[in-house]
């Protein structure tokens, strides 16, 4: 991107020579991991913070709230079905319990469960709220792209809408989902070490 001054970010054009991505130094610029084990440690986090962003933004901007309303909660539906995929990757000990075929949050959830079985962890009241909230968000968005696109694919209005949200209610409740699938992670690794 040209750093002149005298230009007007607002009203700029493409112009010949443009590239999106193009390094400037290592010291400044945002590396882009090749490693897939790098990419699935860090994609669920990227996620999860892209979206506080966002609503931290949309809290302190009347203007920007309608807009980046639906990018927020992407991101969190992202971040959610990401952290899943890697507890179902790292604890689902090659069985087949593929998290990569399927973007529907209950699907993944139903393969969380049967691995959380296998570590004789079903019982707990954050692990029956992470279930509710998982659902939650799967009926909001069920197969992550409403809040992606404005309508589905044969143009019908997704039934999630028309509502409104309470911005730091999402926030703080994402949290504590992403802590609760961070808390998981150590117990199940703590339990493999100790077989």
């Amino acid at each position: 991107m040209n750093t002149d001054q005298s230009e007007d970010f607002e009203t700029r054009l493409p112009k010949i020579g443009d590239r999106l991505f193009a390094e400037s130094s290592w010291a400044y610029d945002a590396h882009i991991i090749r490693d897939t084990a790098e990419r699935f440690y860090r994609m669920p986090m990227g996620y999860k913070r892209a979206g506080d962003i966002l609503i931290d933004q949309a809290e302190t901007s009347v203007l920007d709230r309608p807009n980046i309303i639906y990018a927020a909660l992407f991101c969190y539906r992202q971040a959610i079905e990401l952290y899943l995929k890697q507890l179902i990757d790292a604890f689902g000990n090659g069985k087949t319990y593929s998290p990569q075929s399927t973007h529907e949050l209950n699907l993944l959830w139903e393969r969380f469960m049967c691995i959380t079985n296998e570590h004789e962890r079903t019982e707990s009241i954050e692990l029956t709220v992470a279930q509710k909230l998982v659902a939650e968000m799967h009926e909001a968005d069920q197969k992550s792209d409403g809040f992606r696109y404005p309508s589905d694919r044969s143009g019908s209005p997704f039934v999630f809408g028309d509502q409104g949200i309470d911005l730091r209610n999402v926030r703080e409740v994402m949290q504590g989902l992403v802590n609760f699938f961070e808390c998981v992670s150590l117990d199940f690794s703590s339990q493999e070490e100790k077989r």
